[in-house]
């Protein structure tokens, strides 16, 4: 059984400095970064891929978020919440058996703690770092978010997670980050690249993130996404496109 289809879900924008995004270009420049996350459905099981924002950012962006919020300025609306978004599937989070994190970021796991029946799978070297990572790169990595109460199965390496699902490493943005590449029974590919490119442009020029854990490993992870794509002709999904939504349609619309 392979993938049936799948649904993108608006998680809201984030608007932060463009060279955050690319290494070395646009300082100084706001950009405004969209946030999504996947939801797959292969048979009668449901398999989401990230958790979006935190929701309480909506009535209080200060204790859901602290100093950060100031720095990387997150837009969300109640429609953003992953709860609302499963809700106009006539979803609710017990019917999500599992959950692929790219990595444990703050902008990927602020609805984690809502799916305390689920299986959550990260890289065995992104779930050891996020509990105590290099000072330098500490701030994204909200304990709160990730560390409530939910079950992880770490895995490691590339491997094929369920029938036309792979998890692929590719780290760089984080030690462990991984990206999603997704076979639909229609033949059309996708790979949710997650953070290991926010932009198309990371992509076309070879440009790493500007807040990488290794820009040598970014770069390396680069180069596995171009040649993915180029072996399965694969729509390749940034995690923060501004143009994403004219890339992919937006749910309840699916792709299929």
């Amino acid at each position: 059984m392979t993938v049936e289809r799948a649904y993108f879900f608006d998680a809201g924008m984030l608007y932060l400095d463009k060279s955050i995004f690319t290494s070395g270009r646009g300082f100084g420049t706001t950009e405004e970064a969209t946030v999504h996350m996947t939801l797959i459905k292969q048979g009668s099981t449901w398999i989401l891929v990230d958790t979006g924002l935190n929701p309480l950012g909506l009535t209080d962006p200060d204790k859901a978020w602290g100093p950060r919020a100031k720095i990387v300025r997150p837009a969300i609306q109640e429609n953003n919440d992953v709860r609302f978004q499963l809700r106009q599937l006539g979803l609710d989070v017990s019917d999500i058996p599992y959950v692929i994190q790219t990595h444990l970021h703050w902008d990927h796991t602020g609805g984690n703690r809502f799916f305390k029946d689920a299986t959550f799978f990260v890289q065995k070297s992104e779930y050891r770092f996020a509990y105590c990572p290099d000072k330098f790169i500490q701030p994204p990595y909200m304990r709160d978010h990730f560390d409530c109460g939910v079950k992880y199965e770490v895995v490691e390496g590339d491997v094929e997670l369920f029938p036309g699902i792979f998890l692929i490493q590719t780290p760089g943005h984080t030690p462990g980050h991984q990206s999603v590449l997704v076979k639909l029974d229609s033949g059309k590919n996708f790979l949710i690249a997650g953070d290991a490119i926010y932009m198309n442009e990371n992509l076309a020029e070879i440009i790493p993130p500007g807040n990488c854990w290794s820009q040598e490993a970014a770069i390396a992870s680069i180069h596995k996404i171009r040649l993915i794509q180029s072996l399965t002709d694969a729509v390749v999904l940034p995690g923060h496109e501004p143009t994403l939504w004219s890339m992919i349609p937006r749910s309840p619309s699916s792709w299929d």
